[in-house]
């Protein structure tokens, strides 16, 4: 009777070895099929992340900023998009008349997971449309933003952030006819912001087209934002964004930096401003 106990124990030490070898196989299975679905949700997010560094990289290389010898470093506030990245304007002058170069950073509502796009398209985000970074100016004679006696220039101010969200964010979308109107203004003077003094502060209320539309046709710009999610509203229905933008013109590197926040609502502008353009530093290039 040992015997044959012991002659079925033999026996069954491989068929366990085999059964462990099966559970661990399986395991890897689930463990890569888990990975691989993680890896295609995630994948717009991914490609966001891959396609932008690479490409803010190559337009920071060219930007005003390299011109001016100067550097602008932004931290990211809570829900937004964790880049600060880098576009060239060079369309600017021959939209607005202006002889200058522009150089914008920026960065949007973070994406959500659900929709695997950015918060940006969503109306009931309070990151709805809301982008916040700085533009770098450089006039080819004067002071960008500033008249010749030192006051400010509204238009020009406008301008730049009006060409921003026309021509560089609902246009890139498909919106053939953006609206932006500024329906209030208040300014500050002598204002504090990114670590220095001498600031004007612009406070204002917008009706503008807001980001929501239906997708029909791939579009480069949803290579940062990604795709539009499910949508049966009016596309690009105008919407009330307030702003904010510091404006300082640094002679030391012949260059007017406007610090700048578009969101929803001024409570959303105010943490983004708390969070985020009081904590930037403007420095010379080393």
């Amino acid at each position: 009777m040992r015997g044959k106990r012991g002659s079925r124990a033999v026996q069954d030490k491989p068929r366990k070895i085999k059964r462990k070898g099966v559970i661990r196989r399986a395991a890897a299975i689930l463990a890569a099929a888990a990975a691989l679905f993680c890896l295609v949700w995630a994948y717009p997010l991914l490609r966001s992340h891959l396609v932008m560094s690479v490409y803010s990289a190559q337009q920071l290389s060219a930007s005003v900023l390299r011109d001016c010898g100067m550097s602008i470093r932004i931290p990211i506030a809570d829900g937004w998009y964790p880049r600060m990245l880098v576009f060239n304007a060079d369309g600017f002058a021959a939209w607005s008349g202006v002889d200058a170069r522009m150089t914008v950073l920026y960065t949007f509502g973070a994406f959500d997971i659900k929709t695997r796009a950015s918060s940006l398209y969503d109306p009931d985000s309070d990151k709805y449309s809301a982008f916040y970074g700085a533009y770098a100016v450089r006039k080819e004679d004067g002071e960008f933003g500033f008249r010749e006696d030192g006051a400010l220039n509204l238009d020009e101010i406008t301008q730049s952030v009006r060409y921003d969200d026309t021509q560089l964010v609902l246009a890139t979308l498909g919106c053939s006819e953006p609206v932006f109107e500024v329906e209030r203004i208040d300014t500050t003077p002598d204002a504090v912001c990114a670590g220095s003094g001498g600031w004007v502060r612009i406070d204002a209320a917008l009706r503008v087209s807001g980001a929501a539309h239906a997708y029909r046709e791939d579009r480069l710009a949803y290579l940062q934002y990604g795709a539009p999610p499910s949508y049966a509203g009016e596309d690009f229905a105008e919407t009330q964004l307030s702003g904010r933008v510091y404006a300082k013109y640094f002679p030391e590197f012949d260059c007017t930096v406007m610090m700048y926040c578009l969101a929803p609502s001024m409570n959303t502008v105010d943490e983004c401003d708390t969070q985020a353009l009081q904590k930037a530093e403007i420095a010379a290039l080393k």
